[in-house]
């Protein structure tokens, strides 16, 4: 078993807010609304922690490690400062932008219809994704489908037809 010790706060290494979550929501600034700043700062830390060093974790808002020389797999001195910016931040973020049905029939399926929400939700049923929640149309105050980015984008990269062409394989 390996003792640990304190390797400073979130505030100490990446010294502008006190936690991930209040980083995530200072970044996201007036558009945090339009996130689920919860998920991005939950997949932030996850991807921090992979980055991290054997023994060294990101407990909360704290880092803790090895307290001994013996135990460290890493030579010199730990920059968890740079670790923390070498993780891509704004494509976590990309993945958990709030979508209405009409933002993904008008700029994800690019669809020219009269009525692109009916075409994305015709896409969305299809592909079984399913909302991430619902929130009030802001006109009518009925219940609006709300889907997150990275569940459309992916469940749309999926579908059949998509990239290279099978049906002139071997050809």
């Amino acid at each position: 078993m390996v003792t640990t010790m304190n390797y400073g706060s979130w505030f100490n290494h990446q010294g502008h807010e006190l936690t991930i979550k209040s980083s995530v929501i200072t970044a996201l600034g007036d558009y945090g609304n339009d996130y689920d700043v919860d998920a991005i700062a939950d997949e932030w830390a996850k991807a921090i922690n992979d980055a991290l060093p054997t023994h060294v974790f990101l407990t909360g808002d704290e880092f803790i490690g090895p307290a001994y020389e013996a135990d460290k797999d890493w030579e010199g001195d730990l920059d968890i400062k740079e670790i923390i910016e070498g993780i891509d931040f704004w494509e976590i973020v990309a993945r958990y932008e709030f979508l209405t049905l009409d933002a993904i029939g008008r700029d994800e399926l690019k669809s020219q219809a009269k009525e692109p929400a009916k075409a994305a939700s015709k896409a969305m049923s299809r592909l079984s994704v399913q909302p991430h929640s619902y929130r009030p149309h802001p006109d009518s105050g009925r219940p609006q489908a709300i889907y997150l980015a990275g569940d459309v984008r992916e469940a749309l990269a999926s579908r059949p037809g998509q990239g290279a062409r099978t049906d002139k394989a071997g050809k």
